[in-house]
């Protein structure tokens, strides 16, 4: 493990001390454990935004797209059936593949 020294502001030095004595952990501790988690939440965000350039890629590419009144009645519907076991069907989309047709606006006005 390497060792890397750090000059903080007096300030700082105490309110971490402050925070570390709460924990009831060393300065050192605390300041690693804050890295670590800092780095982890980096990490994440930038997973979840090549995630969501892959899903806008798909979109683009002629993937699904769903109805998000759609999308939130799957997902009670799933929660709910986690109790019972049933199975719940997945979404049709509205636009991409297996898509629903489309309704005209003469239609729906009816």
């Amino acid at each position: 493990m390497g060792t890397t020294s750090l000059k903080l502001p007096e300030d700082l030095k105490q309110t971490i001390q402050h925070f570390a004595e709460q924990d009831q952990v060393s300065a050192h501790a605390f300041m690693l454990r804050t890295l670590q988690d800092e780095v982890r939440r980096r990490q994440q965000r930038a997973e979840f935004l090549a995630d969501a350039m892959a899903a806008a890629a798909e979109i683009d590419a002629g993937g699904p797209v769903y109805d998000a009144e759609d999308v939130r009645a799957w997902l009670k519907a799933r929660i709910r059936a986690r109790s019972t076991g049933e199975a719940v069907p997945e979404p049709v989309p509205v636009r991409g593949r297996g898509a629903k047709p489309a309704v005209s606006k003469a239609k729906s006005a009816a």
